[in-house]
């Protein structure tokens, strides 16, 4: 069965160059292209599994007009967001994953099937590499893991979570069910106070959460 795509470009010859290469997969299948302006529009009327957004069109700023296409379809935003504040950002309004422009074509092919197939989430190597430094919002610590009172399999999970694991990468990596898996992403969600898995990550970033975690998991 085909993934569904929608590109989303305020430029037409961005769109039909994202369509040729998606168009080269034997899985994938470009249902529809769309501006900034029609992407939300465009998304709710095909349903398809995932939008394929290019900046300029919409970047992570855009985080009300992200909620809309979001609510309908897992995004991919290709723009720069080399810091984690901006990765963050992304996620906490639903975003899958956040590309960098200069990602390969494999690349881009490869995380667009884990975000449909895999439940992933993506945030580039360089935002990464800013979680061993302060966390990145002064914001009040409520999801401190004192305060959230978490068990020692659910740091391991919202840790894994952190990473892109899917559900399935989970419960091979620390030999559970998918079903106790999903029980304890349900109750990482009531307790950060997060409706979305990508909500949960782009908390946990932001409040120092997973920074915290890292450090005594370390």
């Amino acid at each position: 069965m085909s993934i569904r795509v929608v590109t989303c470009h305020d430029d037409p010859i961005v769109c039909a160059a994202l369509r040729a290469l998606l168009g080269q997969q034997f899985d994938i299948e470009v249902v529809g292209d769309a501006s900034a302006a029609q992407v939300a529009a465009v998304t709710k009327r095909l349903a398809p599994d995932a939008v394929l957004v290019a900046s300029p069109a919409l970047t992570v700023e855009h985080t009300k007009e992200l909620r809309a296409v979001c609510a309908h379809a897992r995004v991919l935003l290709i723009a720069r967001a080399d810091d984690l504040q901006r990765s963050v950002l992304a996620l906490h309004a639903g975003v899958r994953a956040v590309l960098s422009p200069d990602t390969s074509p494999e690349r881009l092919v490869q995380v667009l099937r884990m975000v449909v197939e895999g439940d992933a989430l993506v945030i580039p190597v360089a935002a990464r590499a800013h979680l061993d430094s302060a966390p990145v919002s002064s914001a009040p610590r409520t999801g401190r893991r004192g305060s959230i009172d978490l068990t020692p399999r659910e740091t391991e999970v919202i840790l894994l979570l952190a990473q892109g694991r899917s559900n399935a990468e989970i419960a091979r990596h620390l030999s559970i069910s998918m079903a106790t898996v999903r029980s304890h992403v349900h109750r990482l969600l009531r307790k950060i106070g997060a409706v979305t898995r990508a909500q949960a990550v782009a908390i946990s970033y932001r409040t120092g959460l997973i920074h915290d975690l890292e450090r005594q998991s370390g």
